[in-house]
């Protein structure tokens, strides 16, 4: 049954304002506030690159709540938020079945009250991806609604209220996306049980290096990671990694940038032997290494 554009125009008034009782203003610590969503009744997730300090001012309909900082992750930008005060939570759905096309709200509590902005979804990806800071979002998605000063942290919903992911600019250089809900739910677990995203690591600090020719003829490879320091009995110095190796594999990835190994270093390798493949010398060499959680 076709719809009027006065039915249409009520459906989205409801539901910005059913959900828009959950979208909070949070005050960081610079002068710019940026937006939260109200997970349940005492915590708020938001975006991580607002925050300035290890405490923050929620607002909502011209209340002030004292909130501290349960964790954050830069590399997805979220952060998880302990209020003082009661509020009221909603639902996240897993974002994982928006299509192009969709017609969505970006919502966001800049000031006092809710502001809203509406277009579609204009892209979103199949796969995971990873964000400039090396944070893995299971999807990508774009929407053309406008995203005004502020609305970091608010969220992205469909005109039946679902509730898509939270809306950043932290993910890539010049670009508003959305942290899918799969992905905020993902990593708020893990900052409400440890503080942080739980990884795996090296135990190592390089830079990338343009290998020489001669080097790239015999490896197949034109970049890796150099090792400049080997952490004293962290894992790659008990697999007898050592400074001035070259690393050019990490189990099967190849690695170039420090953001494919943080890619890698996932939580769900930590524990794992991998093979490290490295030029040592004039040669090729792999080591097993034992991952560990980091410290």
């Amino acid at each position: 049954m076709p719809v009027s554009a006065a039915e249409l125009s009520e459906a989205l008034s409801a539901v910005v304002e059913a959900v828009g009782r959950s979208v909070v203003r949070v005050e960081g610590g610079r002068r710019q506030s940026t937006s939260g969503l109200v997970i349940s009744p005492n915590r708020v997730v938001t975006v991580s690159r607002g925050l300035f300090r290890d405490d923050a001012i929620v607002g909502l309909e011209g209340v002030e709540f004292k909130a501290k900082v349960k964790g954050r992750d830069l590399s997805t930008d979220l952060a998880l938020l302990e209020v003082e005060g009661t509020l009221p939570p909603v639902t996240l759905d897993d974002g994982l079945n928006a299509k192009v096309g969709q017609l969505v709200l970006k919502l966001a509590r800049p000031g006092q009250t809710v502001r809203a902005t509406s277009g579609i979804v204009s892209a979103h990806g199949k796969k995971p991806f990873r964000a400039m800071r090396g944070g893995t979002i299971d999807r990508y998605l774009e929407s053309d609604a406008p995203h005004h000063p502020g609305f970091s942290g608010g969220p992205l919903i469909g005109v039946d209220g679902t509730i898509l992911g939270l809306t950043s600019t932290g993910l890539m250089r010049g670009e508003s996306l959305t942290i899918p809900g799969s992905t905020v739910k993902r990593v708020v677990a893990q900052l409400e049980a440890h503080g942080q995203v739980r990884r795996s690591y090296l135990g190592v600090e390089m830079q990338p290096v343009r290998l020489p020719d001669d080097v790239r003829q015999t490896t197949g490879e034109e970049v890796g990671l150099i090792i400049m320091k080997v952490e004293k009995d962290g894992p790659a110095d008990s697999a007898g990694i050592k400074y001035g190796d070259t690393l050019l594999h990490l189990g099967d990835d190849s690695v170039k940038t420090r953001e494919d190994l943080t890619s890698y270093l996932r939580a769900d390798h930590v524990g794992q032997q991998v093979p490290a493949t490295l030029w040592r010398q004039g040669k090729v060499e792999t080591l097993q290494v034992t991952l560990a959680a980091r410290p």
